[in-house]
């Protein structure tokens, strides 16, 4: 479910980056600022050396850009899951390629053109074609998410539909089985609503600062675009202060019973004048 594990709670947005269009060669950091929200393939990186409170010469080094997640990203996200969550709290790799396969353009990932082969995400990384053959664009962190028409996340709206769960090869263990309605389990194209259900960065990358700026760029584009009113996840007790420094507002305890529950609504409304023209 949503974290960037415990890193995330002491995050705040007093020094948020910028996001800007990244440029054809990646590390020119002079690329303009305004965000296009009609191309869901637009590639973009954050101008990460205006934040002073971090460790920028690290993070620097990575020169990281945020891009729509594909089907072809499923094997990256798969292994950032495994990386960052608990076993019972991972998604699964079905659940992935349905996501991605079905509404791929409400899932947002922020990579890295690097050849450092040693990133877990590495061995799954497509090539970068940039005239170095040996980079790719590796996974750091994803937002993985769906529509809803309801108005916090469920336990339907975590599941995978019938179709998916007989042509997979799991068993969809977390999967609600006390719905008779099955049109209702997994993405709600008419929905108003984006669950967000899944925001990881590979722990040796987290205290860089990538959760938020992902997150933060996730809900500009989302927003700037109208596809939803608003964005709803669930997350445990100590990081509602953090999601509430990005305008989620807890809502209470979640019926969820994913993980094992014990988990607490966020929804974060947009501003219907936001959207760009």
């Amino acid at each position: 479910m949503p974290r960037d594990l415990h890193t995330l709670a002491k995050d705040d947005l007093s020094d948020m980056p910028t996001i800007t269009r990244s440029p054809d060669v990646f590390g020119d950091e002079t690329a303009s600022t305004m965000l296009d929200a009609t191309d869901n393939n637009a590639r973009y990186f954050a101008n990460l050396s205006q934040e002073p409170s971090r460790d920028t010469s690290k993070r620097d080094q990575l020169h990281p850009y945020t891009q729509t997640l594909t089907v072809s990203d499923v094997d990256s996200c798969t292994r950032l899951e495994e990386e960052a969550f608990d076993p019972q709290e991972r998604c699964s790799r079905e659940k992935f390629h349905y996501r991605l396969k079905t509404c791929g353009e409400l899932s947002l990932g922020i990579f890295t053109s690097h050849s450092d082969n040693e990133i877990p995400t590495a061995a799954t990384s497509a090539p970068v074609y940039t005239g170095a053959p040996k980079r790719k664009a590796a996974l750091l962190g994803h937002i993985v998410a769906t529509k809803s028409t309801n108005k916090t996340v469920t336990d339907a709206d975590m599941a995978l539909p019938p179709t998916e769960i007989e042509t997979g090869t799991s068993t969809n263990a977390h999967s609600p089985t006390s719905t008779n309605d099955n049109s209702k389990l997994g993405h709600q194209e008419t929905g108003r609503t984006i669950c967000i259900h899944s925001l990881a960065v590979l722990p040796e990358f987290q205290s860089r600062g990538l959760g938020r700026t992902l997150m933060k760029a996730y809900l500009q584009r989302m927003e700037g675009q109208g596809v939803a009113d608003r964005a709803a996840l669930i997350t445990h007790e100590p990081l509602i202060p953090y999601y509430e420094s990005l305008g989620f507002v807890n809502q209470g305890p979640s019926p969820c019973k994913f993980g094992g529950g014990g988990w607490f609504d966020m929804i974060k409304e947009f501003d219907p004048e936001a959207e760009l023209a």
